[in-house]
This record gives structure tokens, C-alpha cells and sequence, in this order.
């Protein structure tokens, strides 16, 4: 997502808070596309704790060549990619999420996608293609939906391709504030940590 097109809160979120209506729209509208991966763009209040109150389904518009979105040297062992294993927001679509939010006093805080049969922590790629600061949800359907807060300002310049942004883990709660893996919901991120150089693991 290019930097001037998220309004970024102006630090990392200790979590992020969902309205049941945009968790449901959320899940229901990235695993409409599967095998591919879906993706959207994320609206809520900014503050110290982020709020959603609005989920924006996008279309997958990711193609090889793709500018902006170049490949790793080096990495073509896996398989081929498509976009069954990557995505990419029509910028089109994300100037018309942020216009609209503005008018209604709201904030394009992220984006999410999904991992259809992965797991839901960000990729190499994620990280690489992280333009901005902000929040990045990742939806592994059966393995869960985890939350992250995409930390590019002190990564070094998105252009250069091997620098890949710091991930931390948010906590993902509905909103009475119960955490989503109280609801029966699979929530994967409570169990996620950051290693030194900004990479996710799970415990």
C-alpha cells in the first residue's frame, strides 16, 4: 500500500478493537476468493487503542511484474507465484476508501489479507512490500486471525528490496473488549512474539 494513502496513526496501537459487523464482513469477504488471497483495506478511529468500523473488501489486482511488488533474486524454489499466494490493492480503491473515510471522520488505518492454507503471520513478502507504518490483519481461516502492527519507519526506505519492515503482534478484541479467542473465534496472535531483527514466531 503506498505510504500517502494510509492515514497512519501516529504510533503503534497497544490492540485493535472489532465491531462484530466488520469481523463478519472481514472473514466472510477474504475467504469468498479462496484458493486466491483476498484482501481489504481497514477503516476505524486512530488512538492508542485502534478501533475498526469499517471493513473495505478490495479486489486482488496482484500480476507478476507487478511495479512496486518485485520479487526476491533468488527465491523462486517454492511455487510459482500467482495469486493464490500473493496480493495487491488497486490503488484506485484505496483513494476511494480514504475520501470516503474522511467524509465520516475515519482513518484508512491498514489493510488485510488473507492466507489460505498458511498461517496467519505476515510473509517475507508482507514485510517487504509493507510501504507505511500501520496495521496488517492476516486471516489463515482454520489457523486463525492475528493482528499486526507493520513498523516500516525505522526499517529503512521501503524502496531498498531486501529491507524488510519490523512486525509486533496486536491483540485482536471485540467490542464489549474480550479478547477474539474467548468468543470461540481461532485467534492465533496471543501466542506470536517478534524475534530480534523484527521477524514473527509463534511460541
Amino acid at each position: 500500500m503506498p505510504a500517502d494513502l494510509i492515514d497512519k496513526p501516529p504510533q503503534m496501537p497497544w490492540r485493535l478493537r472489532f465491531d462484530w459487523d466488520c469481523l463478519i464482513v472481514l472473514r466472510r469477504s477474504l475467504d469468498a476468493v479462496a484458493p486466491n488471497e483476498g484482501c481489504a483495506l481497514l477503516l476505524g478511529d486512530c488512538g492508542s487503542e485502534l478501533r475498526l468500523r469499517v471493513v473495505w473488501p478490495c479486489c486482488n489486482v496482484w500480476r507478476p511484474g507487478l511495479q512496486g511488488l518485485e520479487e526476491q533474486p533468488g527465491c523462486g524454489d517454492g511455487p510459482r507465484p500467482s495469486r493464490q499466494t500473493r496480493f495487491a490493492l488497486d490503488p484506485r480503491e484505496q483513494i476511494a476508501a480514504q475520501r470516503w473515510g474522511r467524509q465520516r471522520g475515519l482513518h484508512v488505518v491498514g489493510s488485510a489479507h488473507s492466507h489460505p492454507g498458511g498461517e496467519p503471520h505476515p510473509s517475507s513478502n508482507d514485510r517487504r512490500w509493507a510501504a507505511a507504518d500501520g496495521v496488517m490483519v492476516i486471516d489463515a481461516g482454520v489457523r486463525g486471525l492475528a493482528g499486526w502492527w507493520m513498523e516500516r519507519s525505522t526499517a529503512g526506505p521501503a524502496s531498498a528490496p531486501a529491507t524488510l519492515a519490523k512486525v509486533h503482534p496486536l491483540s485482536l478484541v471485540g467490542p464489549e473488549g474480550a479478547a477474539l479467542g474467548n468468543t470461540g473465534l481461532s485467534v492465533h496472535n496471543s501466542r506470536c512474539r517478534t524475534s530480534d531483527d523484527g521477524s514473527a514466531f509463534g511460541a
